[in-house]
């Protein structure tokens, strides 16, 4: 078994299989249960038509995931240096590429299981059903490098950060800034400074994606911009933590970079 197989398989078996990591699949279900609840036991938000609750509810699956794979990431590189276990990791004979590469595979076993943990919320908020399979198509196209670019822009900052508590506290303040737009609307964004801010942002790119396949009914073939846009965030993601992630030179040698 190749090394980053390995890692991938003891990072997905933890946040899958041990009592601790289970705890946020149930924090999940939670979340997507009252926000279903919220859609369809409110008179106004009950207005709602289908695709737009469908919209919503799919946009809350890719926060969630995002939110999942952030502090993992940040737990993988700033926890395990505290915990005192990166550092024979980083002196083994693994390369960097198969711990990052193990790392994102485990965060990605954990992003399939809110999919299929979102499923069920997606159907039921959506009534008829009629948008879901738009919705699900989105969420693994648009919404899987959207995670796995916040999992991999946390294991970069946890290595650079000296404290697991600082790491996580930039993550999430910098996911509470690339999410906004999942709180201010398409309407509340027209301005000069919003458009800029859409045309570069991952989220903003997925959000968007998923709107136009969902409420508008666009096909995929339309959303060219928007998979190239996370895509590369994706990219640059990941060659963030691979930079950061570089072994000491020196024994005891801080791995900050």
């Amino acid at each position: 078994m190749s090394p980053a197989l390995a890692i991938a398989r003891r990072e997905g078996g933890e946040l899958l299989c041990s009592p601790r990591g289970l705890a946020w699949l149930l924090a999940a279900a939670g979340v997507l249960s009252g926000f279903a609840l919220l859609l369809v036991g409110s008179t106004e938000l009950g207005l709602l038509d289908n695709a737009q609750v469908v919209y919503d509810m799919a946009g809350l699956t890719i926060a969630l995931g995002a939110l999942l794979a952030l502090v993992s990431g940040v737990d993988a590189v700033a926890g395990e240096r505290e915990r005192g276990a990166l550092l024979p990791l980083l002196a083994t004979a693994s390369p960097r590429r198969s711990i990052v590469l193990g790392r994102l595979g485990g965060q990605a076993l954990a992003w399939s299981a809110m999919l299929a943990i979102s499923a069920p919320y997606l159907w039921a908020v959506g009534s008829t059903g009629q948008n879901l399979g738009a919705a699900l198509l989105g969420l693994l196209l648009f919404g899987t490098p959207v995670a796995l670019a916040a999992g991999a822009a946390a294991m970069a900052l946890g290595a650079r950060l000296r404290s697991a508590r600082a790491a996580l506290l930039a993550s999430l303040i910098a996911l509470l800034l690339v999410a906004s737009p999942l709180l201010l609307g398409p309407s509340l964004r027209q301005s000069a400074i919003g458009q800029g801010f859409d045309a570069v942002n991952p989220f903003s790119g997925a959000t968007n994606a998923l709107d136009a396949m969902v409420i508008d009914g666009q096909g995929l073939a339309a959303q060219g911009w928007h998979l190239a846009l996370v895509l590369a965030w994706w990219g640059l993601a990941y060659a963030a933590a691979l930079r950061a992630l570089r072994p000491p030179r020196r024994p005891g040698e801080e791995i900050v970079a």
